[in-house]
């Protein structure tokens, strides 16, 4: 990752002829800013005489003119441009900065006028800064920095004066090298660069991610934590590199993600980076080449694709924590961008399974469905808050909620694994389906249930269709079913073979098919199932499979219903899975007979009873 970002940020600083103070500029934090209050002073007989406060629009292309950085220890800035989270705050940070902060840089003819000039007009400056500050509308309270500028003939900024430059670069600096551990303490070495591998003066801390950490003295190198440089060492220039390849991530390869954060990096092939790739993803300003795993919009940029020889992805999920330190909770590298293809193709082809369309769900839900799976409303109403996309799919089985538990773990795994083109273990998707699925059928939510089972099975031919689900075996391998299968039937597992690649998935499936035809008919009778109550809670295996069928069937008769051909082929599936033996866990029992408890509606026609 970090030769990634490197490689990112010298190809930045080279295009851009970007200076160290640009470099350092956090620039990503100002992002949302929309006024600067400027404190002027004029310069007169060379000292300086305060002026006044006005408050202007912010200009993105002046960062090197204000100089934006927060201190490490984040008590204020290197410079006095400041954002101003409230009057009072900015005080503090400005106190400090003229006060203890200022007097390193006491010789200095400006710095020394400027201290003296605010110590003496410190109450109105800030009666000033109030006024401006007050008359700025609610949002703009929220996104505003406060500057200083001093006037000779023009207004300048502190980017335009050689010693604040110069306080600017030297200080940003040396954060490469010094850390405070109780006392501070520095680290660097002559030693040869981690990135370029040149012999040089190396630093310690010159990483813009905590890829480790010597906070305890019996993690760093030879247990002294100035020894940190022998661990991770980067010289300046490439120190400089990854500074401006973390701001160029940051701006434009980085977003959130269900509480969560994400880089997507491309590495680029022979370290000869595409200039046009780089100029889409500025000029997109978002991800668009990763949405189909990770946003609400379905796309991937041509740019991308046109170049997919020359580019990998590197994709890191991180949590952040106070300042620039994160934990990296997944990493994953070597993405070729025909993977992201592929998946959005995969996830695309799954809309057009047949249960997922209008015509199928219509029999499942009734008629006050409309539209496909992806698209629909339901009595009015959208389904969906968002159209549904892979992550909102995996995460409705790993949540983070009150009622079924934080999964966040579980579910950073599994998109990491898709990735990767790892296969997903079968076993714990199938009891993470079934935990969501008992949850809703525990508490008498049909229709969630039943949504659920859709977003499972749709997951699941998904993972099938990409080969990332291991394990069942072609059925036509196995000897033929002699009943006559209905057409509708037939028909479903031929179009979800993955899904039902065996006898016994077959067998449970069409069994919780029966048991809903049972209920339906006793509660159109009675206005209740008491036949629920028989079903276990959904906790099912091969023995109460053998038990289930035959109630199932005797119910159905003191009813004076039949399912002849259903009754039959389940029963045949059942003998045929008896005697190849059960290929399936308890689990995965549980939910084959769920899903036809749910969606063996698509089967059932008019007078189809007693056929």
């Amino acid at each position: 990752m970090l030769k990634a970002v490197g490689e990112l940020g010298e190809y930045i600083i080279t295009e851009e002829e970007l200076s160290p103070e640009e470099i350092f500029s956090q620039k990503n934090k100002l992002s949302k800013i929309q006024k600067v209050v400027c404190v002027v002073f004029d310069e007169k007989d060379n000292n300086l005489e305060y002026s006044g406060v006005h408050s202007e629009k912010y200009d993105s292309t002046k960062s090197d003119k204000y100089l934006y950085r927060i201190f490490n220890h984040r008590r204020y800035d290197l410079t006095p441009t400041a954002r101003m989270a409230s009057v009072e705050k900015v005080k503090k940070r400005w106190e400090l900065w003229f006060g203890e902060y200022s007097k390193n840089y006491s010789n200095d003819k400006l710095i020394k006028s400027l201290r003296e000039e605010f110590d003496k007009n410190k109450d109105e400056i800030f009666e000033d800064i109030s006024k401006q500050f007050d008359e700025l509308d609610k949002k703009e309270k929220k996104n505003t920095i406060l500057t200083i500028k001093i006037k000779d003939n023009e207004e300048k900024y502190v980017g335009d004066f050689k010693i604040f430059r110069d306080i600017f670069r030297e200080e940003a600096k040396k954060k490469f090298f010094t850390r405070k551990y109780g006392k501070e303490i520095e680290s660097k070495g002559l030693g040869k660069c981690n990135l370029c591998e040149e012999e040089c003066e190396v630093y310690g801390f010159a990483s813009p991610f905590s890829i480790f950490t010597v906070d305890k003295r019996g993690f760093a190198p030879n247990f002294s934590q100035t020894d940190s440089w022998k661990q991770l060492p980067i010289c300046e220039r490439c120190a400089l590199s990854l500074v401006a390849g973390r701001e160029f991530i940051d701006t434009n390869l980085s977003k959130n993600f269900y509480g969560y954060k994400f880089y997507i990096i491309p590495h680029f092939t022979f370290n000869d980076i595409n200039k046009n790739v780089i100029g889409e993803i500025k000029e997109s300003g978002s991800i668009k080449y990763a949405k189909i795993l990770l946003s609400s919009e379905e796309e991937i940029v041509d740019t991308i694709q046109d170049n997919k020889d020359i580019i990998s992805l590197i994709f890191v999920f991180y949590k952040q924590k106070q300042g620039d330190y994160f934990d990296i909770l997944k990493y994953v590298e070597d993405v070729p961008p025909s993977w992201i293809n592929a998946l959005f193709t995969t996830f695309e082809d799954v809309k057009t399974e047949s249960i997922f369309k209008e015509e199928y769900l219509r029999q499942i839900f009734s008629e006050k469905w409309v539209n496909d799976f992806n698209e629909a409303s339901f009595n009015g109403k959208n389904v969906w808050r968002k159209t549904p996309n892979l992550s909102s799919l995996i995460r409705t089985f790993f949540p983070a909620s009150k009622r079924s538990g934080v999964y966040d773990k579980y579910f950073i795994d599994i998109i990491g694994d898709i990735l990767a083109q790892i296969p997903i273990n079968r076993n714990f998707l199938i009891k993470s389906f079934l935990k969501e699925l008992r949850d809703k059928h525990a508490n008498n939510e049909k229709f969630s249930e039943t949504i659920i089972s859709l977003q499972s099975l749709y997951l699941l031919i998904f993972l099938y269709k990409l080969n990332l689900i291991k394990g069942g075996v072609n059925i036509e391998e196995k000897t033929s079913i002699n009943t006559s299968e209905p057409a509708k039937i037939k028909e479903f597992f031929k179009n979800h073979e993955t899904a039902f690649n065996s006898y016994s998935k077959r067998a449970v499936f069409l069994e919780g098919v029966l048991a809903k035809y049972l209920m339906d008919i006793q509660y159109a009778q009675r206005k209740s199932a008491p036949f629920r109550s028989k079903l276990y809670g959904l906790k099912l295996d091969e023995r109460k499979m053998r038990k289930l069928l035959p109630q199932i069937i005797e119910k159905l008769r003191e009813y004076k219903k039949a399912y002849s051909n259903l009754e039959q082929l389940t029963s045949e599936y059942l003998l045929k899975t008896e005697e190849n033996g059960w290929d399936i866990s308890k689990d995965e029992i549980s939910y084959y007979f769920t899903l036809g408890l749910n969606l063996g509606g698509i089967f059932k026609g008019k007078g189809d009873e007693n056929e």
